[in-house]
C-alpha cells in the first residue's frame, strides 16, 4: 500500500512537471516558427522595410512575452536575443536612447554568462553595437564615441572570425573622424598597411572620403525616370548627395525630413539626388512612386556593390553628402537634423558673396 501511495505520488509530480515544461515548450515554438518567417526571403517587387515590419514585430512582443512567462527557460537568452535584435527604431531620438539602454541592461547578463556559447554572445555584442552605429545620431559626446570605439576594437580583436569585422572597423574610424580627426586619419593609415586586404580597401577608400571635404565631387548618370544628372550643371545649387536603399529602415525613417527640407528650399537652390543601394529595380521603383519622392533616383541593381558607393567609400547607409554651390562637398556626414542649419548657412554665406 505504502509503495502504491509513493508510486502515486511520482506520478502526479511527474505530471505536474510535464505540465509545468508543456507551456514554454509551445511558445518556443511559436517563437522559432516566427523566427522563420522573420528570415525568408522578400518577394521581388515588394518593399523589405514594409515586408518585414509586421513579422518582426511579432516575433518582438513573443519574445519579450517569452522572456517574462519562462525567467528560468534553458532557451530564455536566445528569446531575449531576438527581443534585442527586433527592437523597432522609428521613433524620436529620446525614445530610441531610452530603447538602446534598456537593450544594453537586458544584453548584459547574456553577454556575461560564460557557460553560453560564443557564438550567441558575439551575436549579442554585434546587435547592440550595430543599433548603436544605425543611430550614430545619438552619439553626440566624445566620452560615448571613445566608449563605443573600445567595444568595438575589443569585439574584433575577441572573435578573429568576426564577419562584420570590416565595417565595424570603418565605422569605428568614422566615429574617431567625427570627434578626433587626426586620430581616425592614424586608423585609416594603419589599417591600409595591415594585412586584411579588404579591410586596407576599405580603409583607403574611407581616407580618400576624408579628404574629398573641399574637394569637388564628380558624379553624372542616367536616372531612373530617365532624366539626365550632372553635378557640374548643378553649380549654383545646394545639393544632398543621399546615398540610401529602399530596404533600409534608418534611410526610411530619415526620409520625411528630407522631403520636408526639400519642399522648403527647393526654390532657393536647393536639389536633392538619390544614390539607391538596392538591388530590385521593381522594389525601389514602387517605393519612389508611393512616397512621392520627386529627386532623380541612380540604380545599378549592385547593392552595396552601387558604382558610386564604392567609388567614394560609403559602407553603410543612410549617409548624406552636401556639395555647397561651389559644387565642393563640405560634408560626407551630415544628418537631417542639421540638414536646414547647414542649408541655411551656405545661402547666408552666398547672399554675403553676392553683396560684396
Amino acid at each position: 500500500m505504502r509503495l502504491l501511495v509513493v508510486l502515486c505520488v511520482l506520478i502526479r509530480a511527474l505530471a505536474s512537471i510535464s505540465n509545468a515544461a508543456g507551456p514554454a515548450d509551445t511558445a518556443w515554438s511559436r517563437l522559432e516558427d516566427l523566427n522563420a518567417k522573420v528570415n525568408e526571403p522578400v518577394p521581388v517587387g515588394t518593399n523589405a522595410v514594409e515586408f518585414y515590419a509586421g513579422r518582426e514585430k511579432a516575433l518582438h512582443d513573443a519574445a519579450i512575452e517569452f522572456v517574462k512567462q519562462f525567467p528560468t527557460d534553458a532557451h530564455r537568452p536566445k528569446a531575449i536575443f531576438w527581443k534585442i535584435a527586433t527592437t523597432d527604431f522609428q521613433q524620436p531620438a529620446e525614445q530610441r536612447i531610452n530603447l538602446l539602454r534598456q537593450n544594453e541592461l537586458e544584453a548584459r547578463p547574456v553577454v556575461d554568462d560564460m557557460t553560453l556559447s560564443q557564438d550567441l554572445r558575439s551575436q549579442v555584442q554585434r546587435t547592440i553595437l550595430t543599433q548603436w552605429l544605425d543611430n550614430s545620431d545619438l552619439i553626440t559626446t566624445p566620452s560615448l564615441a571613445a566608449e563605443i570605439e573600445e567595444r568595438i576594437a575589443d569585439l574584433v580583436r575577441n572573435n578573429q572570425a568576426e564577419p562584420r569585422a570590416l565595417s565595424f572597423q570603418l565605422a569605428r574610424a568614422d566615429l574617431m573622424l567625427r570627434f578626433d580627426h587626426e586620430k581616425g586619419l592614424v586608423l585609416l593609415e594603419e589599417l591600409i598597411k595591415g594585412p586584411d586586404q579588404k579591410l586596407a580597401e576599405g580603409a583607403k577608400a574611407r581616407l580618400q572620403k576624408a579628404q574629398m571635404i573641399g574637394q569637388p565631387m564628380d558624379l553624372q548618370f542616367t536616372a531612373v525616370d530617365g532624366s539626365s544628372v550632372d553635378l557640374r550643371a548643378l553649380r549654383g545649387n545646394i545639393v544632398l548627395v543621399d546615398f540610401w536603399a529602399s530596404w533600409c529602415p534608418d534611410c526610411i525613417r530619415e526620409m520625411p525630413a528630407i522631403r520636408q527640407t526639400y519642399q522648403k528650399y527647393k526654390d532657393k537652390g536647393f536639389a536633392v539626388v538619390g544614390i539607391s543601394l538596392d538591388k530590385d529595380a521593381q522594389a525601389l521603383s514602387n517605393f519612389v512612386a508611393r512616397k512621392l519622392i520627386p529627386w532623380p533616383q541612380y540604380f545599378d541593381g549592385k547593392g552595396s556593390g552601387n558604382e558610386f558607393a564604392t567609388k567614394y567609400g560609403v559602407r553603410a547607409i543612410p549617409e548624406m553628402w552636401l556639395i555647397n554651390q561651389r559644387g565642393e562637398v563640405v560634408s560626407t556626414n551630415v544628418s537631417p537634423e542639421q540638414l536646414e542649419q547647414r542649408i541655411a548657412q551656405l545661402l547666408s554665406s552666398r547672399e554675403r558673396l553676392s553683396r560684396n
